[in-house]
């Protein structure tokens, strides 16, 4: 039995290093993924909201957990919707793990990181935003930003827009 552990203990390590590798992800104990196998969602109670990160890292120096989003895509900076999401993920660590959470990493498809610092304008900034998705929900104000078909195929509720492109 316990060499049955100790096999799984180094095929989860070594499949971990493989996709640290591939994504360029910084060292750390991994306490959370979603990428390979699919992770429960975290939720707020304090802010009603949930979502899934990529990776949860937990620094060993520091003790601090940092959320880490990988993006298919290239860019030179990061995109301010990444940063809104990757400080919705800050949210949930600190309110999962119970510490504060300094900062968040992005991953961009070239390999490029972006360190976004979790300053207390971006954490605003993130809670005005989810206020004002929820006055647009409540209002039923909420229409498609976009006209490309791939991103309507891409998203998480197609099924229930009224506004898809899909399958235009």
């Amino acid at each position: 039995m316990a060499a049955v552990v100790l096999i799984f203990a180094i095929r989860r390590h070594y499949a971990a290093q493989q996709v640290r590798d591939e994504y360029g992800i910084p060292e750390g104990e991994l306490v959370y993924a979603d990428l390979g196998e699919p992770g429960d969602a975290l939720f707020s109670e304090n802010y009603r909201i949930s979502g899934k990160p990529d990776y949860v890292l937990r620094d060993e120096m520091t003790g601090a957990h940092i959320p880490v989003e990988v993006k298919s895509g290239r860019a030179k900076k990061p995109y301010w919707n990444h940063i809104l999401q990757l400080g919705a993920y800050c949210l949930l660590v600190e309110e999962r793990y119970g510490t504060r959470v300094p900062y968040g990493i992005l991953v961009y498809g070239d390999g490029q990181q972006h360190r976004i610092e979790f300053t207390d304008v971006i954490r605003s900034q993130v809670l005005s935003t989810v206020d004002e998705m929820r006055r647009c929900l409540q209002s039923g104000a909420v229409r498609r930003n976009h006209n490309a078909p791939v991103r309507c195929a891409n998203c998480a509720y197609r099924a229930e827009c009224r506004f898809s492109l899909e399958g235009d």
